[in-house]
């Protein structure tokens, strides 16, 4: 049987990640009533190492101090600056640091800048404590994953954190902590959804000019196997991107399900979802009638008239997870460290069984 005390200690570790937990949710992740959380809980209050209130608990602020007393500064955040993606994975982690009362920074990644010249802007801020970088990384990792290693290994570069990207197994970057959504875990989710409801002939719409789509155009493929799904079409790309002649024509949807009889689409971004769910109607595709629909990413999905199924990253609670991360290398240090959070499939109705 755990001890209390040693479950208290394991509930610290889990909030120094998240930032906060529901207490009812802990209970059950530590197979444990909600009474005997509920009392670790009022145990850790009273040592003044977590904060509750109404079912919630989150770490005090002041509960890891370093030797020389609590973590100030300042954080750099480099991320892209149009993204409503990225936006909230930076609300996470600017919400994160004012918890640990940390001063803030944001820097948008240049649309032409490379990754080693964004990570030494970064580094040019004041009071700099730490940093949380999502490059960018439009081609497939090679010299700039090289450019970045590089960087970071500089003798004045602050701990860094990767946040939404991993390295290569066995590069210099990869020595770098790192968070991101389990992407694998998410295009599970969408074709077994898909499957359950009778789903065989599955397209995939997805661009390949981020690490994000390069890992669902990938682990679809692989899927596909060991489902026993006919491989339909070749990724469609649902607009230019990297590795694309630009001057080839955008692939029409209507037209692809039509050829080849697909039932259900898989889209990433749930933003390009949308355009392609407005093709399909404008060609008399009516979603989900004749065409089921999950969308990847879930920034708009939700948003209006038109809602998605959608595979839904929690990007809050990545922003969060980086800046603990972080936290923990500048006051602890210890094994280098890649956090993978798993995403939600939400089913809003624009998928039906076949």
């Amino acid at each position: 049987m755990i001890k209390p005390s040693s479950r208290q200690d394991r509930i610290v570790a889990a909030l120094r990640l998240r930032g906060t937990a529901r207490v009812a949710e802990l209970a059950i992740e530590f197979g444990v009533s909600h009474v005997t959380m509920r009392r670790d809980v009022e145990a850790l209050a009273r040592s003044e190492r977590v904060v509750r209130s109404h079912g919630v608990v989150r770490l005090r602020p002041d509960s890891r101090r370093s030797a020389t007393g609590p973590l100030s500064g300042t954080v750099a955040m480099v991320a892209p600056g149009r993204s409503a993606y990225f936006a909230e994975i930076v609300q996470g982690a600017r919400a994160a640091a004012a918890e640990r009362g940390l001063a803030w920074k944001f820097m948008a990644c240049d649309e032409d800048e490379s990754a080693g010249a964004t990570l030494h802007r970064a580094m040019t801020t004041a009071n700099l404590v730490g940093s949380l970088l999502s490059p960018r990384w439009r081609l497939p990792l090679n010299t700039e994953a090289e450019e970045a290693a590089w960087a970071l290994s500089a003798p004045t570069a602050p701990p860094s954190v990767l946040v939404e990207r991993l390295a290569t197994s066995g590069s210099a970057l990869a020595r770098v902590d790192a968070v991101c959504t389990d992407h694998t875990h998410g295009v599970i989710l969408a074709l077994r959804h898909l499957c359950a409801r009778g789903h065989r002939r599955i397209l995939l719409a997805a661009r390949d000019d981020s690490p994000t789509a390069r890992t669902i155009r990938d682990t679809f493929a692989a899927q596909l196997g060991k489902m026993h799904l006919p491989v339909v079409a070749e990724p469609l790309l649902s607009s230019a991107g990297a590795g694309r002649n630009p001057d080839d024509p955008v692939p029409h949807l209507p037209t692809i399900v039509r050829s080849t009889k697909a039932t259900a689409v898989l889209a990433h971004s749930d933003v390009d979802a949308v355009n392609l769910v407005q093709q399909l109607h404008s060609a008399g595709l009516q979603v989900p009638n004749d065409v089921s629909v999950v969308a990847y990413d879930d920034v708009i999905a939700g948003v209006g008239g038109l809602e998605l199924t959608t595979v839904a990253p929690p990007k809050q609670e990545i922003g969060r997870t980086a800046l603990a991360l972080l936290q923990d290398r500048i006051e602890v240090g210890g094994a280098v460290r890649h956090v993978e959070l798993l995403p939600q499939l939400r089913d809003r109705g624009s998928t039906q069984t076949v």
